[in-house]
């Protein structure tokens, strides 16, 4: 048998009855969290508000992903009545569970609210320690759903994510950071997902999307889980934006994106390839067809070149058209000499891709020394197995042409540079000698911009970027925001992903009629949060990523990252210390867990009044609500006697199976 709830929306009067009796039967301290809560929710303009109320307490899952979790086994559902009850006496007591020192953190500090350092690095701030215990406890599938909670991309960041929580994991005062990324990636490709259930419109407005990369792919994720019409507009003939275009097979392959992109379409976004917006009239035409607001996310597609002599010599690329022409398959022409012009990823993906189309020597010459490049370790390390030369420290003069091609590119050696205000660079040059680095094709990858034109309501910034209200993001136009690199300049794909969604938040919040200036809840640095190592930890090195051999790899587009096997990424995830602890908090739907500090910080939930239960009588909230907006019992006599109208309301997507039924309230 499965006990439950039933909630009537439509009879709540918001009084917190139910509430205030909780906490007295259940002796909690006053002021402190509670077990049961009404949360009040308001939508659309003064006067025409709609109010509404609604019940967060434990759901008592047909599955508790917070039991899966727990360390110390302090969570338990009975099996006689399917209560999810806590044993508050295992509850953080014989494993650690958060290593965040409260006496170093301050008086502000609260342990139910705290964020491990890799969670508050993550821009989307990813439930990382949660959903690497779940795969610890190979719980793949329910980790990989807790992951979808915030990351619309979970294949792609799974491979291609630049990974700030790595840099500030705790667990490097031990030994080695956590492989966070890969762990993300595995179980992205080994939980066997089923399609999706199509999400209904429920908000009246439609929002259109221009532009398909991480940032609008982002903010689609979000807006159709909040209930709006969602529609891409995508200029190339294929979805994905500089991850489709941008990126190489051997890091991310094509199949892999579509994967996260069809996750999405499934759900009901609408994506329109071939579809080039004006970001003028085309805009403004769009609002007058019905889309209540829409999201330019078009990314920084223009790639850079030096202003030096020679740039117009055959022979001569830029790197994201470059990469592009490669990624949609047309022909590339190379010599057998290829040179690339800059130290980032950028950089590496276009020296590893003329290596994988056949040219003999690869090189690349950048401005920084070898320790300074920008590119990712790792990326560089790849390049230089695959016989790709690094020529660092050096400023360009001129690229050398042979009869109208280029030949060579002319090269100072240089000590460190300097950029002044105006963006201008400053050089410390060793001595003038000049000399050349042969190359018959010469590859730019210094940069990017948005390819965009400054006409209208939409106004260009002089980096090249889009100008918007930084409060709101709404630019000049009524009505449309804007989101990734077309707004703050090029930057990581977690961090177009993130920007993304706090775009969608501020067009939720202008459909919706609401304030659009928030002010935003401070946070304290990754890297300002102390944590206390247990003593006598055991170091255990870090799982190596299994990769295919450089000989191979350069023959073919093949992805290069093998993927970690089950046990290796068990094993990996066992390693991580659980700097915050409260994972059975995060892993929740609801968010039913609550921590109380007068009670020794341990775990507080709704255990369906237990001791009541047992001698027949309903749960205290039940009897305490008089406008009898509350029913328990049996879960199919509630569905017999109410009829199973809808499960409870919590994060889209979860698929936990709630013991609880609700009858919603109608605009």
């Amino acid at each position: 048998m499965q006990v439950g709830f039933y909630f009537d929306q439509t009879r709540c009067a918001g009084c917190n009855a139910c509430r205030v009796a909780c906490k007295d039967w259940h002796d909690q301290p006053s002021g402190s969290a509670s077990w049961m809560r009404i949360n009040y929710q308001e939508e659309g303009p003064f006067p025409n508000v709609f109010a509404s109320y609604l019940i967060s307490n434990c759901y008592h899952c047909e599955e508790p992903v917070c039991s899966f979790v727990c360390p110390n086994e302090a969570i338990s559902k009975r099996d006689e009545n399917g209560i999810v009850v806590v044993d508050k006496d295992k509850c953080r007591e014989e494993v650690p569970c958060g290593i965040i020192s409260k006496e170093k953190m301050g008086n502000g500090y609260s342990y139910g609210e705290s964020q491990a350092p890799c969670q508050t690095a993550c821009p989307v701030h990813l439930h990382i320690p949660a959903y690497t215990a779940l795969i610890a406890k190979g719980k793949f599938k329910e980790s990989l759903d807790l992951i979808r909670r915030r990351m619309p991309l979970p294949s792609v960041c799974g491979r291609v994510c630049l990974h700030p929580c790595e840099e500030v994991c705790s667990r490097k005062e031990v030994d080695q950071a956590i492989a966070i990324e890969a762990l993300k990636g595995f179980v992205a490709d080994n939980v066997s997902e089923v399609t999706p259930k199509r999400i209904n419109q429920t908000q009246s407005e439609k929002v259109a999307i221009i532009g398909s990369g991480p940032a609008g792919l982002a903010a689609a994720y979000d807006l159709i889980r909040l209930g709006y019409g969602v529609t891409i507009f995508e200029a190339l003939s294929s979805p994905g934006g500089m991850l489709a275009v941008g990126i190489p097979d051997h890091r991310l392959p094509r199949d892999i994106l579509n994967r996260d992109i069809d996750y999405i379409k499934a759900l009901g976004v609408e994506i329109k390839t071939n579809s080039l917006v004006d970001l003028n009239q085309g805009l403004n035409d769009l609002l007058k067809q019905g889309y209540g607001a829409a999201l330019i996310a078009i990314g920084a597609h223009k790639g850079k070149s030096l202003n030096i002599p020679g740039v117009d010599l055959d022979g001569v690329l830029v790197g994201t058209s470059f990469m592009r022409d490669v990624n949609l398959g047309k022909d590339v022409n190379l010599g057998d000499k290829v040179m690339i012009i800059g130290g980032g990823n950028v950089a590496m993906d276009c020296a590893r891709t003329a290596r994988r189309l056949g040219a003999k020597e690869v090189g690349v010459s950048c401005l920084e020394c070898y320790d300074d490049m920008p590119a990712d370790v790792l990326e560089i390390e790849h390049a230089r197995e695959e016989g790709i030369e690094i020529h660092d420290s050096h400023t360009f003069t001129k690229l050398v042409s042979d009869s109208g091609k280029v030949s060579g590119i002319g090269c100072l050696d240089i000590t460190g540079c300097t950029f002044d205000d105006d963006g201008k660079a400053h050089f410390d040059i060793v001595n003038d000698e000049e000399h050349t680095l042969e190359a018959d094709t010469v590859i730019f990858a210094i940069g990017q911009i948005p390819d965009i034109n400054d006409s209208g309501k939409i106004t260009i910034s002089k980096s090249g970027t889009i100008t918007a209200d930084p409060e709101t993001l709404m630019t000049k136009n009524e009505g449309v925001f804007v989101a990734g690199d077309c707004y703050s300049g090029v930057a990581s794909i977690i961090d177009a992903i993130a920007s993304g969604q706090i775009s969608a938040s501020k067009i939720h919040r202008y459909l919706q009629g609401d304030v659009l200036r928030v002010r935003s809840i401070p946070e304290i640095p990754a890297t300002e949060i102390k944590v206390d190592i247990p003593s006598g930890t055991e170091k255990k090195e870090r799982q190596p990523m299994p990769l295919m051999s450089a000989s191979e790899r350069v023959s073919n587009f093949k992805e290069v990252a093998l993927g970690f096997s089950r046990e290796a990424a068990i094993a990996e995830a066992e390693r991580c210390l659980n700097c915050a602890g409260h994972i059975c908090k995060d892993v929740c739907p609801y968010s039913a867990p609550q921590f109380i500090e007068a009670e020794k910080t341990r775990m507080q939930k709704c255990n369906y009044c237990v001791d009541r239960f047992d001698e027949g009588k309903l749960p205290i909230c039940v009897e305490s609500c008089y406008a009898r907006a509350l029913d328990s019992g049996p879960l199919e006599e509630l569905k017999l006697k109410y009829g199973n109208i809808q499960t409870a309301p919590g994060v889209a997507l979860s698929e936990t199976k709630p013991a609880i039924i609700f009858k919603p309230k109608s605009k």
